[in-house]
């Protein structure tokens, strides 16, 4: 389950498809500059989940303290930004799913060595961006109903995200011993070892 993350790919290629960020009939007209804009705005999210990734995979003791950091951040813009509308949607994109996304992939990787601290942040960071599109529709006036909010980029990263933290749990609860490098599973592993040296 450590790389269904990269699953929440799938929603963004399909915002790619329909034109988002750019539409379709604009590639064409696009300047230099405004495609170097373009690249610069998806490296300030990109570079920075594969960095997350690589720390979480190779580091994961350093990169769970990170990405705790980085997630309780990240959610907690998310529900800032659906209850006062901090990033104009329309004119900008959804920078908050963005962030989740980033945000969710690096803590797919934590999961192959710390399954229930990344179940419990993608838990977080997901319900943070579900809270975000409930406080989006209850401000609205025209809101659209609940299951055609949750179809768009929020609901198409929150609901994948919710769902890999509950694996992630439920694989931390069938195999305890890989969790958090806690002492009872160092204590488990110090036993096993020394019933082993002591038989002939």
């Amino acid at each position: 389950v450590g790389f269904l993350p990269l699953l929440a790919l799938v929603p963004f290629a399909i915002l790619m498809r329909r034109g988002w960020p750019v539409p379709q009939r604009d590639i064409g007209r696009l300047s230099l500059v405004g495609f170097a804009a373009f690249l610069v705005a998806i490296g300030s999210w990109f570079v920075p989940m594969v960095a997350l990734a690589v720390v979480a995979l190779r580091r994961p003791e350093m990169a769970t303290t990170i990405l705790t950091v980085v997630t309780a951040v990240v959610a907690s813009f998310v529900v800032l930004d659906g209850v006062f509308g901090i990033v104009p949607r329309d004119e900008i994109g959804p920078v908050a799913s963005i962030g989740v996304f980033a945000v969710a992939v690096p803590l797919g990787f934590l999961g192959l060595h710390r399954p229930l601290r990344a179940g419990w942040l993608l838990l977080l960071v997901g319900a943070a961006n579900l809270a975000g599109v409930l406080a989006r529709m209850l401000g609205a006036r025209d809101a659209p109903p609940l299951g055609a909010a949750l179809g768009g980029s929020s609901g198409a990263v929150a609901v994948p995200v919710v769902i890999i933290g509950g694996l992630f749990l439920a694989a931390a609860s069938v195999a305890p011993g890989r969790n958090e490098g806690s002492p009872a599973a160092g204590r488990t592993g110090s036993a096993l070892s020394t019933e082993s040296s002591r038989r002939p």
